[in-house]
């Protein structure tokens, strides 16, 4: 009697996760991560096989380092997101500026003892995709913002986790169809 169940249970188990394969390759699912037809990694570049190029980084913080995590940043981005294909040399279909009009990260000591620091953090960013032959503005994203407090002393990784965030926010807005 033990066994029959068990074999039961143990097919309906398979029926369930065969079902739930077939429901989910039907839905465009795939195991790479990426979609498949028409809701597929499109965004204003097109379909991932454009060329890309950023043009400048322009920024207000007082960080160095900010305009080459920046480039590193979108880079890694949409290289995930399979929307391009990098150049760093000659001509490029698509040119990226990419401004940051706003930039603050405020600490306060959040007790007594002075022990944790309570860091605000505060970044704007602005991305401008250009057609590399024409010059002319094919998308903007508009000042995309972020804010968020963090308790850490380590204010390098308050800026990187913002600027990341900030980054991927501009970058949705990439990929939407409206």
């Amino acid at each position: 009697m033990r066994s029959a169940s068990y074999n039961a249970i143990r097919s309906l188990l398979a029926a369930f996760a065969a079902g739930s394969l077939f429901l989910f390759a039907g839905c465009g699912y795939r195991l790479d991560g990426q979609f498949t037809g028409a809701s597929g990694a499109q965004s204003v570049l097109g379909d991932g096989s454009s060329t890309l190029k950023i043009e400048k980084v322009d920024h207000v913080a007082l960080y160095p380092w900010v305009s080459y995590y920046i480039r590193g940043l979108l880079r890694d981005e949409i290289n995930l997101r399979r929307l391009g294909r990098w150049t760093d040399q000659g001509d490029a279909d698509y040119l990226i500026s990419v401004s940051m009009p706003g930039f603050r990260v405020r600490s306060a000591v959040s007790n007594r003892e002075d022990s944790t620091l309570l860091h605000a953090s505060h970044i704007k960013l602005e991305i401008l995709v250009r057609n590399g032959r024409t010059g002319a503005v094919v998308w903007q994203s508009g000042v995309v913002s972020y804010e968020d407090w963090h308790e850490t002393v380590n204010e390098d990784e308050i800026i990187r986790n913002g600027l990341a965030e900030t980054a991927r926010r501009a970058l949705d807005l990439m990929q939407q169809k409206f």
